[in-house]
């Protein structure tokens, strides 16, 4: 493994640009780095768990704080251990007031793995 600079993703139709603030590890994170999973296509950009604030998409949604998990984040599209995320709008949700970024980014299987 290995660090790269990789291209900001471009958003499809009914997609978001993510700004990625937190991200989770999840146990499925390292198994899929690790070969367990042979659907994932390659090379990936693994995270599945994220928070963030949304930089492109729809009008309504960009500047809004968001947080969300899976979407075949890391496994078939890039995940959220990166930079910025794309994936379909559909696949956040406004993050709660009461959260910051860190603990909504855990606060799915990795906050149920710990």
């Amino acid at each position: 493994m290995f660090l790269v600079e990789a291209p900001k993703p471009q958003p499809a139709e009914g997609e978001v640009l993510v700004e990625i603030m937190a991200a989770g590890i999840n146990p499925s994170d390292v198994e899929n780095v690790l070969g367990f999973f042979p659907y994932t296509t390659m090379p990936r950009i693994p995270g599945r768990d994220f928070a963030g604030i949304v930089r492109a998409g729809p009008a309504d949604l960009i500047g809004r704080k968001v947080w969300g998990a899976g979407f075949g984040l890391g496994f078939t599209r890039d995940g959220a251990h990166a930079e910025f995320l794309s994936l379909p709008a559909a696949g956040c949700a406004l993050l709660p007031e009461q959260l910051d970024f860190a603990s909504a980014a855990a606060c799915g299987v990795p906050y149920v793995t710990a």
